[in-house]
């Protein structure tokens, strides 16, 4: 696999983090590649030498925060029985459900906004359901379980992210481990 110039992954870098400001200040419909460039303090064909269009730089940063959560919820050492076992003996959550919750709190607002006003809702409701499939006995209910995380977390950050980090990952992990008690 070829190795990215640490300049052209920095200039990437720089781009989407200014697109990821403006989408909390303005709102993505409002943006134009011009604001990007002048939030990132480059010119155009800066721009366009990564990036064909603001569509373009939007489904890059969509993929880099859905990677970056997929990365979060990986923990080879998770099973339903250790996770069962840490929860009714020593009150802990899952460790996945505080690795979601922690990476939805560090990009709240940009949470917040994309999970309402773009299809990234699906994209990370998929993401989730790839992640949980392996753990459930039939599809459905990974179909199920996605959307209603997804559901908790759009609710979660409407009401102001009320609950701690913790105090989610407990309400998760209680529910998916004990759904009916």
């Amino acid at each position: 696999m070829k190795r990215q110039d640490p300049r052209v992954t920095r200039t990437e870098r720089l781009l989407m983090d200014a697109l990821m400001n403006l989408i909390l200040e303005e709102g993505y419909d409002a943006i134009t590649v011009r604001d990007i460039v002048q939030k990132a303090g480059m010119n155009r064909s800066t721009f366009y030498l990564h990036f064909r269009d603001k569509q373009d730089i939007m489904s890059h940063l969509e993929n880099d925060l859905l990677a970056q959560l997929t990365e979060a919820l990986i923990d080879p050492t998770y099973s339903q029985e250790s996770a069962r076992s840490d929860y009714q003996t020593f009150g802990t959550p899952s460790k996945t459900a505080v690795a979601l919750f922690s990476h939805v709190e560090k990009y709240a607002p940009l949470y917040r906004t994309m999970l309402v006003e773009r299809d990234f809702r699906a994209r990370v409701t998929q993401s989730i359901r790839q992640d949980i499939l392996p753990l459930m006995s039939h599809e459905l209910d990974a179909a199920f379980g996605s959307n209603g995380i997804v559901g908790v977390i759009i609710h979660w950050l409407e009401s102001g992210m009320a609950e701690s980090v913790t105090d989610m990952s407990l309400w998760l992990t209680r529910m998916s481990l004990f759904p009916m008690e």
